[in-house]
């Protein structure tokens, strides 16, 4: 099942899963009472998502809209490296950056997940970002869009200053 999910969001789509517990699963717990203080940490959503029944999924495509292929094209023309960061799958991120001329050789040093640059070090970081080729950020939440926008105005404030 995994792989047919990631075939299908390596064609471009955002793939949504749904699942079922009639009993409440993992949540049965929470009342009005408890609620605040039950998911206040998002680190335990992932076992209070559990025990329900896998029932199916859906896949969703936002098509690209025209303008965006002539822009990234100017952008590359004028010597601007494009950088998409997106809270999309690896998979479907690829496949949209690779339609939109992002990605034009070996993705595999160009894309990232946020957990992926999170573990990087700092020297590591600079690096996965420099260069001429177009990067993919996926899976990014917030932190890492901080943290991404913090070293690109580091390193531009750097370049500056040489």
């Amino acid at each position: 099942m995994i792989a047919e999910i990631n075939k299908v969001a390596a064609q471009g789509y955002r793939v949504l899963g749904f699942g079922i517990s009639l009993d409440g699963g993992n949540m049965k717990h929470i009342t009005d009472s408890n609620i605040k203080t039950e998911l206040a940490d998002q680190k335990n959503y992932l076992s209070l998502e559990g025990g329900c029944q896998f029932i199916g999924y859906v896949c969703i495509k936002d098509p690209v809209r025209p303008e965006v292929k002539d822009s990234i094209l100017a952008c590359n023309t004028a010597g601007i490296n494009v950088i998409m960061i997106t809270g999309d799958a690896k998979e479907t991120a690829v496949a949209i950056a690779k339609e939109l001329n992002i990605l034009t050789g070996n993705e595999k040093d160009a894309c990232f997940t946020g957990a992926e640059f999170e573990a990087l070090n700092k020297e590591q970081k600079i690096k996965a970002l420099q260069g001429h080729e177009g990067k993919v950020f996926s899976r990014v939440e917030p932190r890492h869009k901080r943290e991404l926008v913090k070293i690109l105005i580091e390193m531009v404030s750097f370049a500056v200053f040489m």
